[in-house]
């Protein structure tokens, strides 16, 4: 069983009451609480691919057995200053749009979860969220990416090297 307190203080910090009587509501707080799993934060919720992507049985219960504590954003939890930075980074990335968590979530569980590669869960995305706009998907899956995955020094390194010779070239331009 997850950490429904917790799940709470999550919405909460997002000044988010979840409302478990309204779909968008519904979908917001899923793939919330899947992509901060995915990022790192436990809340021991299990997590499975089902027709609106990332879901969460236990999860479901839990909003639905503490309907009113949901609601209300009352559970008695706290989260560490870690995790209410990761909380606000999510919530200012996806700005609570129930489209582009459900895109964003969906893309990262099949990348994390199914031993997918990014391009096969693009593939995925496009043929099972088809009745999204494609900007809307590219969006979703970019805010994902910029959400979970950190570069590496390496990437840094190669970033550096492929932009540097156009930033440099841009500089001296703007001299001229």
């Amino acid at each position: 069983m997850g950490d429904w307190k917790k799940a709470i203080a999550v919405f909460e910090e997002m000044k988010f009451p979840l409302d478990c009587d309204e779909f968008e509501d519904k979908i917001i707080g899923q793939k919330t609480i899947c992509l901060l799993q995915l990022k790192g934060m436990n809340l021991d919720y299990s997590f499975g691919l089902y027709v609106r992507g990332s879901y969460s049985p236990a999860f479901t219960k839990d909003y639905y057995d503490h309907k009113e504590e949901f609601k209300s954003l009352i559970s008695g939890s706290s989260l560490s200053d870690k995790e209410k930075v990761m909380v606000k980074t999510l919530d200012n990335l996806f700005l609570k749009n129930a489209s582009l968590l459900e895109i964003g979530a969906t893309y990262a569980y099949i990348v994390e979860n199914t031993n997918r590669s990014p391009v096969e869960a693009f593939r995925i995305i496009k043929e099972t969220k088809g009745f999204y706009r494609d900007t809307q998907i590219a969006k979703g899956i970019s805010k994902a990416k910029e959400f979970l995955f950190e570069p590496t020094e390496k990437d840094l390194e190669w970033l550096k090297n492929e932009t540097g010779p156009m930033q440099r070239a841009s500089v001296k331009s703007m001299r001229h």
